[in-house]
């Protein structure tokens, strides 16, 4: 990677987050995923530059964390807007957990139904409540043959 397209993706990165950090708090989850959302791109999907991103994502929310539980939330939203673009039809998903009296929560993305670039199988452990958009487009990006 050149050192221009490398800052580039690192100031990418840092914005997005802020972004999606600061639309958190000023609307709903539906409006800010609907605004994340575009049709994904038929191209060459890159998972190497995707790799990329997401070292980047990491580095960005471990300067400044979310939430002292954890930064799934706005990894997975960033990461989402990034893979969308890149041609990858993902999907956001979120769930709740019961330990002992509370509710714990955590947010991931999903490919093909399998998890996508996420960094522990943390996520297998949780009850989806939430799943963006709700019917995942297949990664080939055929329409289907059935009416």
């Amino acid at each position: 990677m050149s050192a221009v397209r490398k800052y580039r993706l690192i100031a990418g990165t840092g914005l997005v987050v802020v972004a999606i950090r600061l639309a958190l708090r000023m609307v709903s989850l539906p409006r800010l995923l609907s605004w994340l959302t575009c049709k994904p791109a038929v191209e060459d999907q890159d998972r190497m530059a995707m790799e990329d991103v997401a070292y980047y994502v990491e580095r960005w929310l471990a300067l400044a964390p979310y939430n002292p539980k954890g930064n799934c939330f706005p990894r997975a939203l960033t990461l989402y807007w990034f893979a969308r673009r890149a041609g990858f039809p993902v999907q956001f998903q979120c769930g709740v957990l019961k330990l002992n009296e509370s509710l714990d929560g955590h947010a991931w993305l999903m490919l093909d139904g399998r998890e996508f670039f996420e960094p522990s199988p943390h996520w297998r452990s949780f009850t989806v409540t939430v799943a963006f958009p709700q019917v995942p487009v297949p990664l080939n990006n055929q329409p289907s043959d059935s009416p």
